[in-house]
């Protein structure tokens, strides 16, 4: 049996674009050979199974911060989370190993991480607003350029 991304959003309570990164990105085998990605069900399982274990929402979430989608918003705004992608990155084996129960960490150890995700939450925060503000700038324009474009359809 197989499943679209859409049936896969759906089951999962996700969007159709997350389904389809997490394709892109490896974690989620799919075909493709038809136009549109197919996933067997034995795949989609083995994905719930990975999906559930702490370690492996960390690491997918790694994956995904330095996504596309966050590029495309701003070059500021992409090089931001760029930045906290390698961060995360550097310490994302430290993270899985804690994660998962392969390595223990001393409380001040343990502290810095959760404080490095700390500013890492603040920092996409901040992010999120500026897309929010750029956002709004861009339908802002979008209706300047309708109302220009009535006033040269009526000339």
């Amino acid at each position: 049996m197989f499943f679209t991304t859409y049936e896969i959003a759906y089951r999962l309570d996700v969007s159709e674009e997350t389904v389809r990164r997490w394709i892109r990105t490896g974690q989620l085998k799919a075909d493709d050979s038809t136009g549109k990605y197919l996933v067997k069900e034995e795949d989609l399982q083995a994905f719930v199974q990975r999906r559930g274990n702490p370690a492996s929402r960390a690491v997918s979430w790694l994956a995904s911060v330095g996504s596309a989608g966050v590029r495309a918003a701003a070059p500021g705004i992409a090089f931001a989370a760029s930045n906290i992608a390698t961060n995360a990155a550097l310490s994302g084996l430290k993270l899985y190993k804690v994660l998962s129960g392969l390595e223990q960490v001393g409380a001040d150890e343990l502290s810095s991480m959760i404080d490095e995700i700390d500013k890492s939450i603040a920092s996409l925060q901040d992010n999120l607003k500026l897309i929010v503000e750029q956002k709004q700038k861009l339908e802002d324009n979008i209706d300047e350029l309708k109302e220009i474009r009535l006033k040269l359809a009526h000339v």
